[in-house]
This record gives structure tokens, sequence and C-alpha cells, in this order.
């Protein structure tokens, strides 16, 4: 058994220095024919109780803080929340805090049947452990077939004042203004506000929000979700990624300067690590790059470190055919703009069809050790082993090596504190018509 100690405090892009035990999730649906749970981790060694609180924009039933609940989190457990017994078809956002004020980590997942899909498709993201004035979202079109959606939480007891720039890879910044009230969300599509192009989003607001991304495609047969960043960064990071395998990914990078920025991208291969040459993204815009395209890049598993000369935020998408007849999914996650020691991923599932992979990429020039635990839905005794990851590469574990059959959180440390990792989550069903993934939360 693999003991965890009660104080690690989780963080996922907080805007402040200090852990927080709560947590905010922008998107959610029980509409539309959506179906949208929350899974949370706890990865103390004591019960916990967690408060959930459900924000429903709807004015007719009552916008504002519609329904809480509390649930009760076993020692090292995974819990899965449905909402639509809480609070029925309705959009909303949702708050989660631990009563007891200890770390936990939150993730949601919704999923849908696309009209005439012949199966159901996904998309996943790990929740906002604090509200910002400013969110960026790298990916998003409103062209290509794709719609977007830019889901903007408001937990304030007043309206917030929203300005979403859109960054567009045609036509510079094209800014739309919004208001989003108070203890509610508003959903904003990219097509209606800007027409047809490929954008990035960035988000600004009087009050702090917190800020989402979806995005849908072929009548929403796919779609993806991500949270945002509220900062860019020189560095950014992401674990996932391959050209094998039958499926392709892009990298989304967003440029929210007013000059042009270098960027130079690397890739943690199997085989070590792969570099690119530099290219130029203009000021307050966006470059999408088809990642097999690039030398050295065909056919591999692969992790990104996406370096630039002044900040900027950077995004992860992939496009892969399922079974012969559920045609095209895809999935999504916003990078990290550092590596860490500890990463809590709460959803996971080997029962049921489904598939869980743990990404874990390396971006060292020596190999690093790591412990991977799984945590049992419910409580009970952990699963733990440890491995070591070759500098700059990545490694990638099945959750049915271990958990054959069943439901688990996981939680990825280094057992050599200088060499902190990446980490991500990717989840498939029904033949890999259905996938998601998401970053972990960090320590």
């Amino acid at each position: 058994m693999s003991s965890v100690d009660a104080d690690n405090s989780a963080i996922f892009y907080t805007a402040d220095a200090g852990a927080s035990p709560t947590w905010y999730l922008a998107e959610g649906t029980n509409a539309w024919d959506f179906y949208t749970y929350t899974t949370i981790e706890n990865p103390s060694d004591r019960e916990l109780h967690a408060r959930i609180m459900y924000m429903d924009p709807n004015p007719e039933t009552g916008a504002g803080r519609a329904f809480q609940r509390t649930v009760t989190l076993p020692p090292l457990s995974q819990t899965t929340i449905s909402s639509e017994p809480d609070i029925g078809e309705v959009d909303f956002s949702t708050r989660v805090e631990c009563l007891e004020g200890e770390t936990i980590a939150v993730d949601r997942t919704m999923y849908w049947t696309g009209e005439g899909a012949p199966c159901p498709e996904g998309h996943s993201s790990v929740a906002a452990t604090s509200p910002s004035k400013t969110w960026y979202l790298p990916e998003g079109s409103s062209t290509w077939g794709f719609e977007t959606w830019t889901l903007v939480q408001n937990p304030n007891g007043t309206d917030a004042d929203v300005t979403l720039t859109y960054m567009t890879e045609d036509e510079g910044p094209i800014a739309i203004q919004k208001t989003v009230p108070a203890y509610s969300r508003g959903s904003f599509d990219m097509g209606a506000d800007i027409g047809e192009h490929d954008s990035s989003v960035q988000v600004t607001s009087d009050l702090p929000v917190i800020a989402e991304r979806s995005q849908y495609r072929n009548g929403r047969r796919e779609g993806s979700c991500s949270v945002g960043a509220p900062a860019p960064a020189t560095d950014y990071y992401l674990a996932e990624g391959t050209t094998a395998w039958g499926f392709e990914t892009y990298l989304l990078v967003q440029n929210p300067n007013d000059s042009d920025a270098e960027v130079t991208l690397t890739f943690m291969t199997p085989d070590g690590p792969i570099g690119q040459d530099p290219f130029t993204i203009a000021a307050n815009s966006r470059k999408t790059v088809k990642v097999s395209e690039l030398e050295g890049l065909e056919n591999t598993d692969l992790s990104a470190r996406v370096h630039a000369d002044r900040p900027v935020v950077a995004e992860r998408s992939m496009y892969w055919n399922g079974g012969p007849d559920s045609g095209q999914a895809c999935h999504a996650s916003i990078g990290l703009s550092s590596t860490s020691n500890s990463f809590f991923l709460p959803d996971g599932q080997t029962s049921e069809g489904w598939q869980t992979w743990t990404l874990v990429a390396n971006p060292h020039d020596r190999a690093v050790p790591i412990e991977v635990t799984y945590l049992p839905q419910g409580g009970g005794e952990p699963v733990s082993f440890t491995d070591t990851i070759a500098a700059g590469s990545r490694a990638t574990y099945e959750m049915a090596d271990k958990i054959p059959e069943g439901r688990a959180s996981v939680l990825v440390r280094t057992l050599d504190i200088s060499l902190p990792v990446l980490v991500e989550r990717s989840m498939y069903s029904a033949d890999r018509g259905l996938g998601t993934d998401t970053i972990g939360a960090f320590e």
C-alpha cells in the first residue's frame, strides 16, 4: 500500500500561491441530450466531505445557486457524482469545496450522441482551483464544420462584465462584450460572434471568473473541451500526443502579445528528444501545427515542449477514427506551464469497455523514477507500482494492467524531487469511438 500524506496540496493554475480545497467547473449540462458527472479524488488517508454547488444560468429555472449537496469521500478513494438527479435537464456550472479544508482533486466528464451517430462521444476537463480576471483558450474554430463555445462561470454575487477577444489566424483580434449574471454561467458561440474563423480566445473580466472551451464537429459526432489557462508562459508542456495508431495530433499556440513571438518545439519520443526549427507567430493571433508533418515525427508516440521568446499559451488536439462504423472522434487539453512532483487524476475506469491511460513525460536529460498509485472507487486498498522513465521521453501506463475491471483515480509522484514531470490521462470507450483527455491537477 502506498501512503499518501494527508496535507498534500493540489494546485491547478491557481491565481495565487496557496493551495486550495475549492474547485470550479464552468462547463456542464444535462440538457440537449448531454449527460454530466463529476469525479472527486481524495488522496488523504482519512474520510473527507465535499459540498457541491450547481450554478444554474437558466432564467426559467431561476439563475443563481440552484442546488447544494454534501458527499462523503472515503480515504484514498475515487467518488463519482451524477448531476442529473440533483438539478435535472439544465445547463449549469459547478463549485466543489472540501469542508475540512484539505486537498481533493476534481474533474468533469460529459457524454452525448450526435444526431445519427453510431455511438456516443465525450469530453473531460480538470477543474480550476481559483477564479481569475484573465483566461486564455488556444483551440477554437467556427469553420471546417466546427462549432466552438466559450463557457464563463461567474461565482460572484454581482454581474461580471466580460470581454471575449478572438485572436484569429487570418484577421487579427476581434473583441466582443458580454455580461454574465451573478452565480451563473454564460455560453458564447464563436460563429455567432465573429463568423467563420480559426481562432484562440482571451477572456477578460472586471470580476474573477472561470473559463472553459467546448468544440464540436460533424453534427456533434465528435467534440472536445478544456479549461483555459489564466496566464501565458515562455514554456508550455503537453504530455499526451501521438502520430501512430491512427491518431493525428495538432498543437495550437496562442500569442496574446502585441508583438510577434518566436516559438521552438521539442518533442519527447520513445527514442529521445527531437527538436524543430523555430517559427514566428504574429501578434495577438494563433498558429496551428500538424505534428505528423514535422521532421522525424511520423508514426511515434510523443510529448511536446513549446518554448517562446515571449509568453504564449499552448493546447493540443487529437483526432482519430474509432471502430469501423463510429467515424472520427477527438479530444483536447490545455498544456501545463510547469512540471511538478505529484499529479492527481480523478477519473479512471476499466469496466464496461473503458480503457484508461496515464501519460507521464520526462523533460529532463536524465532518467526519472516515479510511482503510480490507483485509488479505487469507494476506497479500499490502493494499488501502486514504480517505474523509471528514460531521459527526454514519455511513458504510457494502462490502468487495466493493475485493475482489470473497475474504477479508480490516479496519483503519480516522482521519487526524486529534483526531477518533476508532466502528467495527463486519456480514456476511451466504444471501440475508441469515444475519447476524453485532461491534464492532471498538480501539487
